[in-house]
């Protein structure tokens, strides 16, 4: 096997790993009762873990940032992007149960994917996982009113303290 294919997989690996690190460092953060974890903690740690990867694989976050406002088509409806009830997920009592839902929808949308690429000459590899995860987050924010740009601000803070230290 040459090693091309070798790093490919591996990423791809650790995508997957940093994906259940997501649903982990939210259940210990919950975990804790003092701790009230809501959207916007849980998107924290989603996009925290998600720009971490793309640090660690050397995968410039802004392209996916960028590739995914290209790919926004305004009259693309929720129902075609979510392939569920938008309300469903959205209208939760409990912020946390909501977003165990997207974790869902997302790994649904993994699953979509790699079926897609099964039957065609796409690649199944970590720049879409990064994207269709990345995707969902970013409609996620949107969707409950989460400013995204000072979530960003603050992650890259919390990212330039631990990089001091």
């Amino acid at each position: 096997m040459d090693d091309s294919f070798q790093e490919g997989r591996s990423n791809l690996d650790a995508f997957f790993q940093m994906f259940d690190w997501v649903d982990e460092d939210i259940s210990e953060l919950n975990e804790v009762e003092e701790n009230e974890v809501g959207g916007y903690e849980c998107l924290f740690i989603a996009f925290n873990n998600l720009r971490s990867y793309c640090r660690q694989i050397r995968l410039d976050f802004h392209q996916i940032e960028e590739q995914y406002l290209e790919s926004v088509d305004p009259e693309q409806s929720d129902e075609k992007f979510w392939d569920q009830d938008p309300d469903a997920t959205f209208t939760e009592l409990d912020e946390l149960a909501g977003f165990g839902k997207l974790l869902e929808t997302i790994e649904k949308g993994f699953s979509e994917y790699e079926k897609f690429c099964e039957k065609s000459d796409e690649v199944f590899d970590e720049w879409h996982c990064v994207l269709i995860m990345y995707s969902f987050l970013r409609k996620y924010c949107d969707k409950i009113g989460i400013d995204y740009g000072l979530l960003q601000k603050e992650i890259t803070a919390l990212q330039d303290q631990m990089d001091e230290e």
